[in-house]
């Protein structure tokens, strides 16, 4: 008899352990999912999840509770059978099997299937639960009086963003995800801390017209470029006063009246290079803008950030018809390329394959890090060496570079 009731309580420690393994390691979007399927033993078993704490103290209530029951037991059944000095062989034989039939096994079994143990323990457990209502508001109160006592800090979030990029690189591993599915996601946990000072097209790059410009040259700027709009300055390109639209300013243009780019300017929108593209975009889908001007830290114009702009950061290249071949980067071969001055530093190192933190400079682009290095404008065709890189300068203008060959060095 003694033999029987402590099979049945080491059973009962097993489902204990298992119980708390499968609550503890089951995936809650499963559960979801098959409790919006109309199962109502997974609605309960996710209400558990929702309220662990308490299952869990009831679960250690019961554990505990039959563990020293069937403990002992054994010591009576081994003392009436063996003599008091079987206390300690009691012990020894009690621990092996409480470790291997109650913990061991149980928690491994439950761990390979913890969804549908949850849900088959759904109803006893909080059928428990209810019965024990009393000690558990006991042992909650103790605990949150011990927290209170220790001084502990909030509750750390289940979940990091580091820890979530992992998870997603092992799911993308498992080919749960595909490669651009990953991306995406990554990019959106990315997307608050990125700042327009990475994004921008800088002024040198920035296609602007003079509020007093003639129309036809405005026309042709319109149709050379292909932009959709344009920005407007006074005296100099630092003193932005609008952008103007290409159907608005076509539509004054085959008009009759007097054509006055005044009439069409749309009032521009001004925010700073250190502000985060995710308040940008708010602001633009808040003023119905598609285009902002980027402020220096002297008031000046820093360039030029639009939708578009912020929209490729999270999704990738968005091309149209009226794009033209992508040449910023061209790859030579594998330790060589080819790249426009205006590419960013960031796109630049991850087409070529390179960390990150290659490249140290408070530059957005490559022709800007690569005045950074010399102080000065370079000449046609000067060679630069800046470890591991060695560049050949090809200048658009006197004044501008156009496009930089680079070379990883051999010994890099």
């Amino acid at each position: 008899m003694d033999i029987a009731l402590i099979a049945v309580l080491l059973m009962l420690s097993a489902i204990c352990s298992a119980t708390e393994t499968a609550f503890s390691s089951c995936n809650r979007i499963r559960l979801k999912k098959m409790a919006d399927s109309g199962s109502k033993s997974a609605a309960k078993a996710l209400n558990i999840c929702d309220n662990f704490d308490k299952a869990l103290t009831a679960i250690l209530i019961g554990n505990n509770v039959v563990n020293i029951a069937s403990s002992a037991l054994a010591t009576v059944f081994f003392t009436e059978k063996f003599g008091a000095g079987s206390v300690g062989l009691a012990t020894a034989v009690m621990t092996v099997l409480v470790l291997i039939f109650g913990e061991i096994l149980p928690k491994s079994l439950a761990k390979e299937s913890a969804e549908s143990f949850s849900v088959f323990m759904a109803a006893p457990l909080a059928a428990f639960m209810f019965i024990i209502t009393p000690l558990i508001w006991i042992f909650t109160g103790i605990k949150q009086l011990v927290v209170k006592l220790v001084g502990s800090k909030n509750e750390a979030p289940s979940v990091t963003e580091e820890e979530l990029k992992y998870i997603i690189e092992e799911i993308e591993d498992e080919g749960v995800l595909e490669e651009q599915e990953s991306d995406l996601v990554r990019s959106a946990l990315d997307f608050d801390e990125i700042t327009i000072n990475s994004i921008f097209v800088p002024r040198v790059s920035v296609a602007a017209v003079d509020v007093e410009d003639d129309i036809e040259e405005i026309k042709d700027l319109f149709l050379k470029t292909k932009y959709s709009r344009l920005p407007v300055y006074e005296k100099d390109i630092d003193h932005i006063i609008g952008v103007i639209h290409q159907a608005d300013f076509f539509e004054m243009y085959v008009s009759k009246g007097k054509k006055d780019i005044r009439r069409i300017l749309n009032e521009p929108i001004y925010i700073t290079e250190s502000r985060k593209i995710s308040e940008t975009l708010k602001i633009m889908q808040k003023e119905k803008v598609h285009m902002a001007v980027v402020l220096d830290q002297y008031g000046g114009t820093a360039g030029i950030c639009t939708l578009e702009d912020i929209i490729e950061e999270l999704v990738g290249e968005i091309y149209d018809e009226s794009d033209e071949e992508d040449t910023s980067f061209i790859k030579i071969s594998e330790n060589e390329c080819e790249v426009s001055a205006e590419l960013s530093i960031s796109d630049f190192l991850e087409r070529f394959g390179l960390e990150e933190n290659a490249i140290e400079t408070e530059r957005h682009s490559v022709g800007g890090w690569i005045m950074e290095l010399l102080d000065r404008i370079p000449e046609e065709g000067e060679r630069i060496f800046s470890p591991p890189f060695e560049m050949e300068i090809h200048m658009q203008d006197e004044q501008k570079i156009g496009r930089v060959k680079i070379s990883l060095t051999e010994e890099n």
